[in-house]
């Protein structure tokens, strides 16, 4: 790739009578390219800045949307126009044939190249013209659209996607369409608690389960033990292919230490669909333990970092669109599915992070609570038949309140998986023991403490519910100390034959500018069949009994039905509206 150099900074000094050549216009252009680079690659770091969504149009076909990212010189791409293409037109495709890759991924690149031939009246010999007396002009600046089976190694994954600056992970096993991933924090508050995180993913038809023991030094389990046993059974899950399991550990009371976790390798233990697998499974994480808040840490240890290292990250690494999941049958071809930027590659922005620090804390996705609402204790019980995760949360009465407000937690992972699960609350009271249901049954003195109801909303999508506290008399402030026990049905965690769905029919459709055709949406389980039709991005208009008219520009536009009565139910299309 050209251009990919920044130092050393060198510029023109013009004074009169200065004879310029090709060299000097040539500098004055690069010193100019490469300081606008930096700034890119060192302020905003590569990935996709907006827009470059991949969609699937048919069974062999994707169209890229417009956007713009910054690669890992900094260097701008631009998609200024949608991109239709059947994958087998793509570069790289044969080569993934060739390799019988049922996962790739398309990748896209900075390129240019010269263009506009004209007349040279010196009729210099030049690397593209091989002589003669004409030469490019112009250097147009574009990008390579390709398709590779490689993926990126767990390291750069995390680099990419900035999960490197506050995580370290390993991938301890990986094999087909499985790989299980370890995840620590790359820093610990001395003295806190913090998660080791099991990231499973398991792509294939099989069943997944397995078994092992981490060996801990310099950090605990909330026990105070040195072990941690690992394990995971797919069929206690709603199958998603994607599965995090979380194990507490506790750091010390120490300074500036590591802290190591290491698998042991004797204590592996793999099936698929009950057949036993042999595994080998290895990989050690570290974590260093600190005596200040972790945004500190990381800015410190980013701050620190010498130019080169910040420069050589992801050297020549593409941007990552989308990861394809292809079935190959004889000659031809389908498109399976197709996940967009795989390796979360997102150049963020001050206007992005301004809102993100607006937004309520209530209405953020993250695990456990903010400072004032951390969630001090978790505990795992497992059967066959029923799993049992209990926890300790602190829900702050921020400005005290009148009786009737409400104050809310963040959103809480239960660690039980998704779908069904049962929440139960208890509320600790200052002068010893935990309350479940009515506290004023007990008759409470004065020292019980606030005095609120509880009630738990439980979202089953994401494996998470939040708890809700109503103020049943006025208060100056305080906290109020809930103890949750989620209870899961082990017998009920396979999916149901009975799920509420929408399919739109057809599921793929193309018309021409300004062409109408009726779709239909089939509800399936649903007593109340009503749904609303609306088309996303002014792409057409859609009346009630789903008569679809296309847009008069051409593109590809997405069509979308939801349940009048179970909104968060829907399904959508994608429409390709051609010129006529």
């Amino acid at each position: 790739m050209k251009n990919s150099n920044y130092f050393p900074f060198e510029r023109n000094r013009y004074f009169y009578g200065k004879l310029l050549s090709v060299d000097d216009f040539e500098l004055e252009q690069k010193y100019f390219n490469d300081k606008r680079r930096l700034i890119n690659r060192f302020l905003f770091g590569p990935g996709i800045v907006s827009g470059l969504c991949v969609v699937e149009v048919d069974e062999q076909t994707i169209s890229l949307e417009t956007g713009f990212a910054l690669d890992t010189w900094g260097r701008e791409i631009i998609v200024d126009e949608p991109v239709l293409k059947k994958l087998s037109l793509i570069d790289g495709y044969e080569h993934c044939r060739k390799e019988e890759a049922d996962l790739v991924y398309l990748c896209l690149e900075y390129d240019e190249k010269e263009t506009d031939q004209v007349h040279n009246i010196a009729g210099q010999i030049t690397a593209n013209n091989e002589g003669g007396d004409k030469s490019f002009s112009r250097i147009r600046e574009g990008y390579h659209m390709y398709l590779t089976e490689n993926e990126p190694d767990e390291k750069e994954k995390m680099e990419l996607s900035g999960r490197g600056m506050y995580q370290n992970s390993v991938v301890v096993y990986q094999e087909g369409d499985i790989r299980i991933t370890q995840i620590i924090p790359k820093f610990i508050r001395a003295g806190q608690d913090d998660d080791i995180v099991i990231r499973v993913e398991n792509r294939g038809r099989a069943t997944l389960s397995f078994s092992y023991e981490l060996v801990l030094n310099n950090i605990l389990t909330e026990e105070g033990l040195a072990k941690v046993a690992v394990s995971f059974d797919e069929e206690l899950y709603e199958r998603t292919g994607v599965y995090e399991l979380r194990y507490p550990v506790h750091a010390p009371q120490v300074r500036d230490e590591l802290g190591t976790i290491t698998l042991d390798p004797d204590g592996v233990k793999l099936t698929l669909s009950g057949d036993v697998v042999k595994a080998k499974m290895s990989g050690k994480l570290e974590t260093t333990i600190v005596d200040c808040d972790i945004d500190k840490a990381v800015r410190d240890s980013y701050y620190k970092r010498p130019i080169e290292d910040v420069a050589s990250t992801g050297y020549h690494s593409p941007i990552y669109l989308a990861a394809i999941r292809l079935v190959f049958a004889s000659d031809t071809y389908i498109i399976e599915s197709v996940e967009n930027s795989p390796f979360r590659q997102f150049v963020t922005n001050q206007m992005l992070d301004a809102v993100m620090q607006n937004i309520e804390p209530k209405n953020r996705a993250v695990h456990g609570v903010g400072d004032d609402q951390t969630e001090k204790k978790t505990q795992t019980v497992t059967s066959d038949s029923v799993s049992i995760r209990q926890g300790i949360v602190e829900v702050p009465i921020k400005g005290g309140g009148s009786r009737g407000d409400r104050f809310f937690s963040p959103d809480i992972i239960h660690g039980l998986g998704l779908g069904a699960v049962t929440i139960v609350l208890g509320i600790e009271r200052p002068s010893g023991g935990v309350v479940f249901g009515a506290a004023d049954v007990f008759n409470e003195n004065e020292d019980a403490g606030i005095d609120v109801e509880l009630a738990a909303r439980l979202n089953e999508d994401d494996g998470t519910f939040v708890i809700g506290a109503k103020l049943l008399s006025s208060v100056k402030g305080g906290k109020v100390k809930v103890h949750w026990t989620a209870i899961r049905d082990n017998r009920s965690a396979a999916p149901k034959d009975s799920e509420k769905r929408i399919f739109i029919k057809p599921n793929i459709l193309e018309l021409t500018v300004r062409e109408s055709y009726r779709l239909e949406a089939v509800c399936e389980n649903m007593v109340e069949k009503e749904v609303h039709w609306s088309v996303k991005d002014e792409g057409g208009y859609i009346d009630d009994s789903g008569l679809y008219t296309a847009s008069g520009e051409p593109g590809v536009y997405e069509v979308v039905a939801s349940s009048v009565a179970y909104p968060e139910i829907r399904a959508s299309i994608f429409v390709v509206v051609r010129e006529e």
